[in-house]
């Protein structure tokens, strides 16, 4: 939605006009500084462009900018910048007259949050919730728009009365317009939750989503869609070709002090490849597909760290990672009640029910005392406790085409790179589902694979 006349009338602008000298130059000068109201900062490298000027500028680190030789005239000036066109918001000022040697002083603005919150959505959706999710979706490689993607947002809102604790879940679903941006309004402005675009049959990663103030503002992208290959002769349907990806992903890894933290665990949801931080802590990660992932990291004794990060195929990206100690903390009443509703949010209440596995319930981990997961899952009659190299492994039972091994599940997301046993403390754990071979679920099963599988369910996903 464009806006101008409105964003005109808000920018704050004060002009200083300085009297002309006797030498005064031919041209006015205009200088001032940007300001990020939505963020309470300054404006940084916004472009900045002034009628019947060929050359704009860039506001600085300080957000200040500066343009000479402006001739003389009625004159207005415009700001570019990255958040603008996410909210779809031209910004310029109104007309200013100009005369030859005069200076004049600008503070331009972008407009506060409740005015944008107003300009983009509708009365009704305000009477629901103060706040709005504003973004742009758009392909990673070519940089276009994303048009007719889906976004969806999943929040839960919790009320608490007494002793009862009552916790909601919301989907809201936007498409991406012609111009890649969308919108999702009606929102609560304390706003926990998660985030996907989706095109066709790719998508980003699933981000999470905390809105400190009324707005929030993000950008997603997404693999370049798929093509369809010309039907061969006779065949009645098109063939999908599948694309191999080619982003790299770099970057370091630092405990809290900021000293380099090795042997972590990084890889990035979706993908197949996993690494391990050297020495330096330093990492790499290729073939890996292209638009918005998060990058997973784990270590024992640390807090694990998702970090969304936007590949492209063109050139790597580069990350840094900073893990924070791991911290028990007591299970109070509240938690307790929202993991219950978090995993009927995940299916493990429903499978529970069917009773074709082995359960650990969030109430059993508690009172397991467990040291480790290996320790945690040593009562499950479907695995084997075996010594490895001076360890202790978890091994499936040994027949047809799977020799032992078992298959693990994380949050959802399928576990590559080995066993979860050297990553994931029983502290971090809500909840666990086992199974054997022939009795897994249909969304724990991968095709030419006789193993166990083990599904774990963190505090962290579930809360």
């Amino acid at each position: 939605m464009l806006i101008a006349a409105a964003v005109a009338g808000v920018a704050t602008s004060a002009s200083a006009q300085v009297p002309a000298s006797p030498a005064a130059s031919p041209y006015a000068v205009i200088e001032g500084v940007a300001v990020d109201s939505l963020h309470n900062d300054l404006l940084r490298g916004a472009l900045i462009s002034v009628d019947g000027v060929s050359t704009p500028t860039f506001t600085d680190s300080l957000g200040k900018f500066r343009i000479d030789s402006v001739p003389p005239g009625s004159r207005r000036v415009h700001v570019l910048h990255a958040i603008l066109d996410t909210i779809g918001i031209a910004l310029q000022t109104p007309l200013i007259e100009l005369k030859a040697g005069e200076q004049h002083h600008l503070v331009l603005a972008i407009p506060s949050v409740a005015t944008v919150v107003a300009a983009r959505c509708t009365e009704g959706e305000r009477r629901i919730g103060p706040a709005a999710l504003l973004g742009v979706v758009q392909f990673a490689e070519s940089e276009t728009p994303a048009a007719g993607s889906k976004v969806t947002l999943e929040f839960v809102e919790i009320r608490v009365s007494g002793k009862t604790v009552q916790s909601i879940p919301f989907r809201r679903i936007a498409t991406v317009s012609e111009s890649g941006r969308f919108k999702l309004c009606g929102l609560p402005d304390d706003l926990s939750g998660s985030l996907i675009a989706v095109n066709g049959v790719d998508s980003t990663n699933t981000i999470g989503i905390r809105l400190s103030s009324r707005i929030g503002i993000i950008g997603l992208e997404l693999p370049e869609p798929f093509e369809t290959a010309p039907a061969s002769p006779g065949a009645t349907t098109t063939a999908t070709t599948v694309r191999r990806g080619s982003a790299i992903l770099t970057g370091r890894v630092f405990d809290p002090t900021g000293a380099a933290l090795p042997r972590a665990r990084v890889s990035v949801n979706g993908d197949s490849a996993v690494a391990l931080s050297d020495a330096q802590g330093r990492f790499e990660l290729r073939n890996l597909r292209s638009g918005t992932r998060v990058l997973s990291v784990r270590r024992l004794g640390f807090e694990p760290a998702e970090v969304p990060v936007s590949l492209h195929a063109r050139s790597p990206t580069d990350v840094i990672v900073k893990l924070e100690q791991f911290v028990v903390v007591l299970d109070t009443v509240r938690v307790m009640a929202l993991q219950d509703r978090g995993l009927e949010r995940v299916g493990f209440t429903r499978r529970q029910k069917m009773s074709m596995g082995y359960y650990l319930s969030p109430d059993q981990i508690s009172r397991s005392a467990a040291y480790d997961l290996t320790s945690l899952l040593a009562m499950a009659p479907m695995l084997r406790r075996e010594n490895s190299g001076g360890r202790s492994v978890l091994t499936g039972r040994g027949r047809g085409l799977g020799g032992g091994c078992v298959t693990w599940w994380v949050d959802g997301m399928q576990w590559m790179g080995g066993g979860a046993e050297d990553f994931i403390r029983p502290d971090e754990v809500a909840a666990i589902e086992v199974y054997s071979s022939g009795f897994t679920p249909g969304e724990f099963t991968r095709p030419m694979r006789d193993c166990e599988t083990v599904v774990v369910w963190t505090k962290q996903k579930v809360h």
